[in-house]
């Protein structure tokens, strides 16, 4: 596995497949079904929505994902800390392949390409 691989899988899998899930979760179950509270309100909220407001709402969700993914992909490159002098993070693949230093640059190049 490349870094780039792994752009492009987190793009596919974790953003794309959970844009997909909320999107089904949300046009295809009723407030009433729900039994968490939070999930009451939330669907109650999509359900009083218009058909654009709708596409927005998904807008929204698909870029808090992605600037969420990009965040934890900064730490582990070292381009974002979690506190000051805090020694850097370095993630191997198969124990001896570096992927991080660049996969947050790499994700977001990746987004551009999804968003256009």
């Amino acid at each position: 596995m490349t870094p780039k691989d792994l752009a492009v899988g987190l793009m596919r899998e974790v953003v794309d497949e959970n844009v997909t899930a909320y999107r089904t979760l949300f046009s295809q179950t009723s407030p009433d079904a729900a039994s968490d509270q939070y999930w009451k309100r939330a669907l109650a909220l999509f359900a009083s929505l218009s058909d654009e407001q709708r596409s927005v709402f998904f807008e929204v969700i698909r870029q808090v994902s992605v600037d969420t993914t990009s965040n934890v992909l900064g730490v582990i490159d070292g381009v974002n800390t979690l506190e000051e002098g805090q020694a850097g993070f370095i993630l191997l693949y198969d124990q001896d392949q570096k992927l991080s230093g660049d996969l947050q640059s790499l994700f977001l190049v990746e987004n551009e390409g999804v968003v256009r």
